[in-house]
């Protein structure tokens, strides 16, 4: 847990964007507004650093330290820090909340296939709602092995990506383009394939589809490599 200093009545813009470097240093330059208020910083103030030039906003009760390094999914990990936004997020990660769903925001993730990464999908293991309109969440325990680390972000890995490709009956090329992708980048081993692919597809889909898990795989195997 990251503790704060407390802030005074005569506090300074630096003195606030400091305190709030305390999470940004750990998040990739990027601080919530639930994180600020434990910081000690109001909302007057991130204003004020905003027009100070020290933080911009990055979307809605979400801020990133100027000059911070960019990410090219930043939009997912805005997303993901909004759904827990008190936590810093290194507390998030062991074990695993709100997991990068595989279909666009992981692919993104990956960097692996051509899809657009909105909206947003996460797995979460307890039912919730939120109001944000980009953001998807869908109920579900994923086993260990279909979740990898990138960065600090958990996120599916990338064979059980292409497996949720399929589940959400994404267009075949787009599947294939994933897939060969993934190999190409080393993120999935040919020498696997279709075996790997055949158990995540078998996690991923309905009890109905699962029979056509082995020929899925090997059709898609035969298509990507």
């Amino acid at each position: 847990m990251i503790t704060m200093a407390a802030s005074s009545p005569h506090d300074s813009q630096a003195r606030a964007a400091q305190r709030l470097e305390e999470f940004a240093a750990v998040q990739h330059g990027y601080v919530t507004r639930a994180q600020a208020r434990l910081a000690l910083v109001s909302d007057m103030m991130l204003r004020r650093l905003v027009q100070g030039g020290w933080i911009d906003r990055a979307d809605h009760g979400i801020y990133r330290m100027r000059g911070a390094h960019d990410l090219p999914w930043a939009g997912v990990w805005a997303a993901w820090l909004s759904l827990d936004p008190e936590r810093a997020a290194t507390e998030r990660i062991d074990p695993p909340t709100e997991i990068v769903r595989g279909p666009t925001a992981a692919s993104g993730v990956h960097a692996i296939g051509n899809l657009l990464p909105e909206p947003y999908a996460f797995w979460t293991a307890r039912r919730r709602h939120v109001r944000r309109p980009d953001v998807e969440l869908r109920v579900a325990r994923l086993p260990r092995e279909d979740i990898a680390i990138v960065q600090d972000l958990p996120v599916t890995t990338p064979v059980r990506t292409v497996a949720d490709l399929v589940a959400d009956h994404h267009d075949g090329g787009h599947v294939a383009d994933t897939l060969r992708d993934a190999v190409h980048s080393g993120l999935i081993d040919r020498r696997d394939l279709p075996g790997v692919l055949a158990d995540a597809l078998e996690r991923a889909l309905t009890r109905r589809e699962r029979a056509s898990a082995q020929p899925l795989a090997r059709q898609l195997t035969g298509a990507a490599v």
